[in-house]
């Protein structure tokens, strides 16, 4: 008789530990991430982000000091199920590519004209709560120059869930100069 208790109790913590958390070992049917042939199949055991359906992004000033100077850009990644609801994870590791380009509005034709490159990098994260910070320092662009903005454009690499792209404005690419 405590054998079966003994059984039944650990069955039960199981299936309770099973459906906690946003992580698991099988890759939702509702994800739909970017192709990515050729890419590099992840190991079975890779955590996933349950649910994960598409991934946005804000990029935006940030200030390190007390001045009201911004010392670079960070860029936040939203992560959504497929209910456009929040995901938070933690312990699932990614990489993500950056590339800024310049940008300008031609009232001529009545859209923005890319430019060059001015940032190339990768940055590694494990968590939904994981920002991204990208110094001015670190962005070749001189301040003098006649560009209105900037355009990221980020690859996300998930463990088995491919990868998903996106592309989002950025307002200043430089610390403002008086």
């Amino acid at each position: 008789m405590r054998i079966l208790a003994i059984v039944i109790l650990a069955a039960l913590l199981a299936v309770a530990t099973i459906g906690c958390g946003q992580l698991e070992e099988t890759p939702p049917s509702q994800a739909t991430p970017v192709g990515s042939p050729g890419a590099e199949t992840p190991a079975p055991s890779a955590k996933i982000i349950k649910n994960l359906a598409y991934i946005e992004s804000m990029f935006y000033g940030y200030s390190d000091d007390a001045d009201p100077e911004d010392e670079g850009i960070e860029i936040s990644l939203l992560w959504y199920d497929t209910n456009s609801e929040w995901i938070y994870f933690r312990d699932v590791p990614i990489s993500v590519d950056i590339e800024i380009y310049l940008r300008h509005y031609d009232f001529k034709i009545g859209e923005y004209i890319l430019g060059e490159r001015v940032y190339s990098g990768r940055a590694h994260i494990d968590s939904s709560a994981s920002d991204i910070r990208i110094p001015f320092a670190d962005i070749n662009v001189a301040p003098s120059e006649d560009w209105d903005s900037g355009l990221g454009k980020l690859t996300i690499h998930t463990p088995r869930q491919g990868d998903y792209s996106i592309e989002g404005p950025i307002l200043d690419l430089s610390p403002d100069v008086e």
